[in-house]
């Protein structure tokens, strides 16, 4: 009996050691985190770091700044721990989501997706064409000025340093692009901003032109004035400069916005940064969307018209000693479809600048 009895007590002890270890064993398997690849999360964590370290009251609003900063250190604290991969990936979303929003609260912020319909960097390098980084990726290609119009001289494009560590283009004798028409480059209200160091200073320095008179042209003058000239929806033609000589001078690189509001009956000139000229009357307005006379011109960059068009109506433009032709370097082009406020201008110069 007590035999008996002692197998009983033997066996309900294997019986309750096997099923704690079943039990810790269990535990364990459902306790046990495995670990996350937190290779992404740290990079996003130091980009978010430099981004709150260069955050100055002067860009951004203090609570902004505030707000970011909490988040990064919420973020920071959370992935020091034992994390599961989805919930690293659940923090890479969160600070990228409120990077992206601090980023947009800056003073002067653009909204690229939605006003900018054409922009180039020039930053390829090589090659024939330059592609818009915007939204629509226009495509602009190289062409070699008029050789039956200029002969010898006759240029293409080639590829030189930029204002900023990329590259940008290098035009003279007649070198240009040209870029298929669309309706974008005819926003009702208009901003042009381009980065330009022209060899020399002449009357007819032509940066952009959609349509020359029947849509619109800049250019810098002889007397380093930048100057421009659209079509208005009623028919009518705006010329005007900001007045103010040697703006620009050769050899040197300077920022040059033109933006015309159609609303407001304004239109402004920013040279590197400040505004220099607006001019605010009744004669300004929205620009045309119907285009008149011949067939849509290409958007041309470094030109006034096509090498056909000059050929018809410009050859007083074309000789050896008046290119009717950019000279120069042009980089960091951009046509958007809003008039940029006076904050947005000074950060597009402050962002690009050397």
């Amino acid at each position: 009996m007590k035999m008996k009895n002692l197998t009983n007590v033997h066996t309900l002890l294997f019986a309750l050691i096997v099923g704690s270890i079943a039990i810790f064993g269990s535990c364990k398997e459902d306790d046990e985190v495995v670990q996350g690849d937190k290779t992404e999360l740290n990079a996003i964590i130091a980009e978010a770091d430099a981004l709150l370290a260069s955050a100055t009251s002067a860009d951004y609003p203090q609570a902004s700044i505030d707000a970011f900063s909490s988040t990064l250190t919420s973020v920071k604290t959370a992935a020091a721990g034992t994390l599961t991969q989805a919930e690293i990936d659940n923090l890479e979303v969160q600070l990228t989501e409120a990077m992206a929003t601090f980023e947009t609260s800056a003073y002067g912020f653009i909204d690229e997706t939605l006003y900018l319909n054409a922009g180039w960097h020039f930053d390829e390098g090589t090659g024939t064409t330059a592609t818009a980084y915007s939204t629509v990726k226009h495509v602009g290609t190289f062409k070699a000025g008029n050789s039956v119009i200029l002969g010898a001289d006759a240029m293409s494009p080639t590829w030189v340093d930029g204002v900023n560590g990329g590259k940008a283009i290098y035009l003279k004798g007649g070198a240009h692009l040209e870029v298929p028409y669309t309706t974008a480059f005819l926003p009702v209200n208009l901003t042009i901003s381009v980065w330009i160091k022209p060899d020399e200073l002449y009357e007819n320095n032509y940066i952009v032109s959609q349509n020359y008179w029947n849509g619109y042209k800049l250019q810098t003058q002889g007397g380093g004035k930048p100057f421009f000239t659209y079509k208005k929806v009623d028919g009518g033609i705006v010329d005007a400069d900001n007045e103010t000589d040697n703006s620009v001078k050769a050899g040197q690189w300077s920022h040059i916005v033109v933006s015309v509001d159609g609303t407001a009956k304004e239109l402004k000139f920013y040279v590197d940064g400040t505004l220099t000229k607006t001019w605010a009357e009744d004669r300004i307005g929205p620009l045309t969307q119907t285009l008149t006379g011949p067939d849509p011109q290409p958007f041309i960059i470094g030109c006034v018209a096509t090498d056909a068009e000059l050929a018809a109506n410009f050859m007083e433009w074309t000789t050896a000693a008046n290119l009717g032709y950019f000279k120069g370097v042009i980089d960091e082009l951009k046509i958007y479809n809003i008039a940029l406020e006076d904050g947005q201008v000074s950060k597009l110069y402050n962002d690009e600048k050397p």
